[in-house]
């Protein structure tokens, strides 16, 4: 790292730049804060609220050829491929389907079971310390089924998930019905999660955390970063789109689905996507379940918040920045009310948002392969809420040369044929 009087800069304050800020403070850096300053527009204000533990399935695997032609056909299905945006998407998705080799799938499970073991451990401190306890709430979160059947035929899945010590509990029947109430007679099966925790507010709790960075003397800067400026080998500091440059001792890259555009700037091509989200916000359901929920073959997940109900889930495939499918929202408020029956969705609020995804559901957590004062952390698709603590916290150790407890090689930006040398263009 330069040895400069110069602050770290993080680019991107969602989870994952937050956390990273959190813990380069507690190192003892100086830290600035850059961002383009809207916190809805990204995946940390839109996502279902959900500290996933015990999610350690990667979203390729052997089903997935099968699958893809019935996703095409459908374009309101759990996971839509906008026709045009195909060409762009298809070296992604080549790499998507090789990371769905049984041999791979085990070995992304057992780097997610990783991250996942230290969500609970490397939150805790964090929001104690920004008095924000309050935010989260206990589970259990059940996944939906019709049938014991639907859920004995994901195979493969459950193995991985109970080779992690996932801990559950089956429900049918009776046991099902005192669980939830609410639910309608076609969902005959459910697995709780018994440790799976919900955030009831995540802008809330994105909130407290700058609070606390600000009031430990973080400074908070509005911009968007386009590229760097260079001392030697090393990156000195970070430009802006309206033409400032941000000193820098170092930099973390935790611009989520934006974040490839500025590896690319450092000569680093990153196979990163941007699965779009959507959500909608029901301020007053009329039911209000007493669990978080999700239905797995249709991609999507129930939260009760603090401002109401969330509907949230799918994947679409369509770039950056081609415009809403709104019927997608719209197909969430129905899937909602066929599985709580009497469900009021007036008032409703609806949303989309940008996750960013890897084709192998695992992060870059690493350096730059140019500059090695540049730490990349991003690439969490569908669990940077879940990751964000533990990958802020492993990207403050990289910068500061501390070593870590945990393997971080699943994670480098190697496994994309060494990062410099990838030949398939990013997505705009």
């Amino acid at each position: 790292m330069m040895a400069s009087s110069a602050p770290v800069v993080v680019i991107g304050s969602g989870f994952v730049g937050l956390g990273s800020a959190l813990h380069l403070q507690r190192d003892g850096h100086d830290v600035v804060l850059l961002d383009p300053g809207d916190p809805t527009r990204a995946a940390s204000y839109g996502n279902a609220g959900h500290l996933a533990v015990g999610e350690v399935v990667p979203l390729s695997g052997p089903h997935v050829l099968r699958a893809l032609p019935r996703w095409l056909a459908d374009p309101l299905g759990p996971l839509a491929l906008r026709l045009r945006y195909l060409p762009r998407l298809t070296p992604w998705l080549l790499r998507f389907l090789r990371a769905g080799r049984m041999s791979e799938v085990e070995r992304i499970s057992a780097a997610m079971a990783a991250l996942c073991d230290r969500i609970a451990l490397d939150y805790q401190p964090l929001i104690e310390e920004a008095g924000i306890q309050d935010v989260l709430r206990p589970g259990p979160h059940l996944r939906l089924y019709a049938s014991r059947a639907a859920w004995e035929a994901e195979g493969w899945r459950w193995s991985l998930r109970v080779k992690s010590g996932f801990r559950h509990e089956l429900l049918e029947g009776e046991a099902l019905r005192a669980k939830e109430p609410a639910l309608a007679s076609s969902i005959g099966f459910a697995v709780a999660s018994l440790d799976r925790l919900t955030v009831g507010d995540p802008l809330r709790l994105l909130t407290a955390f700058r609070t606390l960075f600000r009031a430990r003397g973080g400074r908070e800067v509005t911009g968007t970063a386009t590229g760097f400026t260079h001392h030697g080998a090393l990156v000195s500091g970070v430009a802006c789109a309206d033409g400032h440059v941000e000193p820098a001792s170092a930099v973390v890259v935790a611009a989520g689905a934006w974040s490839h555009r500025l590896a690319r700037a450092l000569g680093d091509r990153v196979p990163l996507e941007t699965e779009r989200g959507y959500h909608v916000m029901l301020p007053d359901p009329g039911i209000m379940p007493r669990h978080s929920m999700s239905h797995v073959e249709r991609g999507f997940a129930l939260s009760p918040m603090e401002q109401g109900l969330r509907l949230a889930g799918t994947v679409e495939f369509a770039g950056l920045t081609a415009p809403p499918n709104w019927d997608r929202a719209r197909n969430l408020m129905t899937i909602a009310q066929s599985l709580i029956p009497g469900l009021k969705t007036e008032g409703h609020r609806f949303w989309m948002g940008h996750r960013p995804s890897l084709p192998d559901s695992l992060p870059v957590i690493d350096r730059a392969s140019s500059a090695r004062n540049v730490i990349y952390a991003f690439g969490h698709g569908h669990m940077g809420l879940s990751w964000g603590a533990t990958t802020g916290r492993l990207a403050a150790g990289l910068v500061s040369g501390r070593p870590t407890n945990l393997d971080l090689s699943p994670f480098r930006l190697s496994r994309f044929s060494g990062g410099r040398s990838e030949t398939a263009s990013a997505s705009p």
